[in-house]
């Protein structure tokens, strides 16, 4: 992991509480991995500012808990973190919808493996 991307999470951990387990981060399955490394990665090569993602998420957290407050957050963590991820390729334009939706099928197939 480069330096730039440890700072990021570093970062990232400031501003919002990520999942830990003894410190360590938490995925509950292999796509919550994915998806935490992708957004890193996009934002570490520049392709939208942390902010931008940051506050999409946010927000999806606030939506989320005045949606359902007796929900326990952390269940549904990445969920919000997906959704946050595809506001913010949309908003760049580094995606269309119709994009979006085609990448989205092919990486719950398992026809897609990279971000690329």
């Amino acid at each position: 992991m480069s330096q730039d991307a440890k700072a990021l999470i570093s970062d990232i951990q400031e501003s919002m509480k990520l999942p830990r387990d003894n410190g360590e981060l938490v995925f509950k399955t292999p796509w919550e991995g994915r998806i935490f490394a992708m957004a890193v990665l996009m934002t570490e090569k520049g392709v939208y500012p942390w902010k931008s993602f940051n506050g999409k998420f946010a927000r999806e957290i606030g939506e989320a808990e005045r949606g359902q407050p007796e929900a326990e957050m952390v269940a549904s963590y990445y969920h919000h973190w997906v959704k946050a991820f595809e506001k913010v390729l949309l908003e760049a334009e580094v995606l269309k919808s119709e994009q979006l939706e085609t990448r989205t099928s092919e990486f719950q197939t398992g026809r897609r493996h990279h971000i690329c």
